[in-house]
């Protein structure tokens, strides 16, 4: 009985998968510490954002407790390891440290640092462009200068969200395509839905 051959190309893609998928988890414990840590932060995020205007004071003051607290873990991560892009860590968790650092506002250096280090991931397709911008415009914003791709909102007293101070505004859209995120319109359709999804 012959035994059936696959053809060689095959065998070189699932080899090329097999081997990715294994390079994607080489920090196993490090993309476990990240997404632990990162679960607290979302928690409290979304308690935040959920909450009335006029409650969100304690709820801030939580939120920025846990959120210096990682910043701490996450800076020791950044000298270790640099910053832990798709190979290192997986998408999944690559994409919890950038959304640990663009929290650690008390802390403009390291948020440079990692923006930084982020760009050559991006350039490397090892990390994403869209988070990208966001910690872009996050360092612009804390440097006082005006941000890139309006991702940083401010809200109206009926909870409306506008964007901070913004370059060339009527270019905006075009700079949010080149690195994959939505118009700025249907973006703030998302925060509120995001936000009524969030309410009790």
């Amino acid at each position: 009985m012959k035994r059936k051959r696959f053809p060689v190309i095959v065998i070189f893609l699932c080899t090329t998968i097999i081997g990715y998928a294994q390079e994607a988890l080489r920090y196993p414990a490090l993309k476990q510490q990240i997404d632990s840590l990162i679960a607290m932060d979302k928690k409290a995020g979304q308690k935040t954002m959920a909450a009335k205007p006029g409650t969100r004071d304690s709820l801030n003051k939580e939120f920025k407790k846990i959120a210096n607290a990682n910043t701490l873990v996450l800076k020791q991560i950044f000298k270790k390891y640099g910053f832990p892009n798709y190979d290192m860590v997986g998408k999944a968790a690559s994409d919890n440290f950038f959304l640990g650092v663009q929290h650690s506002d008390t802390d403009l250096k390291f948020q440079r640092a990692v923006l930084k280090k982020m760009k050559l991931a991006v350039q490397q397709k090892k990390a994403d462009p869209g988070k990208f911008a966001f910690l872009t415009d996050r360092v612009n914003v804390n440097s006082g200068k005006a941000q890139i791709y309006g991702t940083q909102v401010d809200y109206t007293a009926d909870g409306s969200p506008f964007p901070k101070k913004l370059i060339d505004p009527e270019k905006v859209n075009e700079r949010r395509k080149a690195v994959g995120l939505e118009p700025l319109e249907e973006y703030f359709d998302l925060i509120i839905n995001a936000r009524k999804q969030q309410k009790p």
